[in-house]
């Protein structure tokens, strides 16, 4: 392993809807694999078994290096899940074969849906922190172990997606983007980076603000934009919202569409239909802008706009029709909270501080499809009149609900009291009454008198204490 690493950059390959990766060595003597980059996620996971949709695994019996940890460990995403063994090995990258890290992976040895055909990777590379591995936090991240293991790399990284679609190569080998490690590149990006504070370190954990279609607020609460959480991870395509949130972006960008005679696109919207159109020719205007306002701080917030042509993905052109560009709705409904996914990440430099707590953005360098057509755009700070912070999502915890119960127990404990009283003053009252019918007919007798009175000034007593 060497001594030391400051900053490095690692060139990604991949396109839009089927994640970006980059090249690993891994074992001893090295095996070459592509691992996804996934910054929603924190293991770092290789294909072992044969499967259909990859070209290649890692063999544990060949590495010299390999220590199996005789531990068990799965993992489910929004999309796919996979199965396996963890273990440990010796990694690096094929850019920088002689630094090398030894971390914990897992051995996939079977998978559901995860798996993307012709996509070209075959493990997953997890970014996010250990507080969310699998099988627990105990489970230290590659990119922990580097910053432990390497001197002088500070606990910074930074991505750019440029989603860059190769349609004439099938083997797809095409650019799509660098990674930095240990810092940020500056000709990545270009102006200032915003930075937003990490909420809580699992995910890469933000809080937005407000969310506007063409610059006209939803007018929602805005926990419901951060319900039950906002993630930035780069292992989703989509953007995603909570349902009630997408119906309301959805209506608004259908309207938009409709005003500028652009109708009848209700599959389109689910996700199940392409929208194709003559190259060159499409329609961007109909088309409304969606921006995000993220917090900096308590009281003020920045701008991210997610232009037409991030929401709207190009998938590969058909080589059969050369001369028609397809488009898939890039923004779905989600049951576990907002996701800033692939397509925001593309029209902008991000850069994960975790030194500072903080996830940065800012004016990206990637070559755009039209050069006259930026996608990435960025203002603040704006000041709000409001406490940022209340628009996190916050779930109910052990000690709330042993709160909500002992109430419950006092109500109950309340109502008992209330009805033992009640009871009291009722026997009291038919006491009295039929005392009174016995002394108007001239036949109470001296036990009758005594029972009563005695019963009568046990009562009070009670009462008393209850009041007391």
């Amino acid at each position: 392993m060497t001594s030391s690493m400051t900053m490095t950059q690692i060139i990604l390959h991949g396109k839009p809807g089927q994640g970006y990766y980059t090249e690993m060595l891994i074992g001893t003597p090295p095996q070459k694999m592509n691992v996804l980059i996934d910054t929603g996620s924190s293991n770092f996971a290789i294909a072992a078994t044969p499967h259909a949709d990859i070209s290649t695994f890692f063999h544990r019996v060949r590495s010299a290096t390999f220590v199996d940890l005789d531990k068990k460990v799965k993992l489910p995403y929004t999309k796919g899940s996979w199965k396996g063994v963890l273990g440990s090995d010796v990694v690096s990258f094929v850019s920088l074969p002689n630094v090398t890290v030894t971390t914990k992976l897992a051995c996939i040895t079977s998978s559901e849906k995860f798996f993307v055909k012709d996509a070209h990777w075959q493990g997953i590379l997890g970014l996010a922190y250990s507080a969310i591995a699998r099988p627990d936090h105990s489970v230290e991240t590659f990119f922990t172990s580097m910053t432990h293991q390497l001197p002088g790399t500070q606990d910074v990284f930074s991505v750019q997606l440029c989603g860059t679609i190769d349609t004439y190569n099938k083997t797809d080998i095409s650019t799509g983007g660098t990674m930095t490690l240990g810092g940020f590149d500056e000709s990545s990006y270009s102006g200032p980076i915003f930075y937003t504070p990490i909420r809580k370190e699992g995910y890469y954990e933000v809080i937005i603000t407000d969310i506007r279609v063409n610059n006209q607020s939803l007018k929602l609460d805005c926990k419901e934009y951060n319900f039950d959480k906002t993630i930035v991870d780069s292992g989703t395509t989509n953007l995603r919202f909570p349902k009630l949130v997408f119906k309301h972006v959805v209506e608004r960008v259908k309207q938009h569409a409709k005003a500028n005679k652009l109708d009848a696109l209700d599959d389109l919207w689910a996700g199940e239909k392409m929208l194709c159109w003559p190259v060159g020719d499409m329609p961007w205007y109909a088309f409304p802008t969606l921006s995000l306002h993220l917090a900096i701080s308590h009281n003020t917030s920045f701008q991210l706009l997610v232009s037409p042509r991030q929401y709207l993905r190009e998938v590969a052109k058909d080589m059969n029709q050369e001369n028609v560009s397809c488009f898939k709705f890039a923004i779905a409904p989600s049951h576990s909270g907002t996701v800033l996914g692939a397509v925001v990440m593309e029209g902008y430099y991000v850069v994960f501080d975790r030194q500072n707590h903080r996830v940065g953005f800012a004016k990206t360098s990637c070559p755009q499809h039209n050069t006259s057509n930026s996608t990435s755009h960025i203002t603040g700070p704006f000041l709000v009149d409001f406490n940022t912070s209340k628009c996190a999502y916050v779930q109910a915890t052990p000690q709330h609900t042993l709160v909500t119960v002992v109430a419950y127990v006092m109500v109950a404990v309340c109502a008992v009291c209330i009805f033992t009283v009640i009871t009291l003053l009722l026997r009291r009252r038919l006491q009295s009454h039929f005392q009174r019918q016995r002394a108007n007919s001239g036949s109470t007798s001296l036990i009758d008198q005594l029972d009563g009175e005695g019963n009568v000034a046990l009562g009070e007593q009670e009462l008393e204490e209850h009041e007391s």
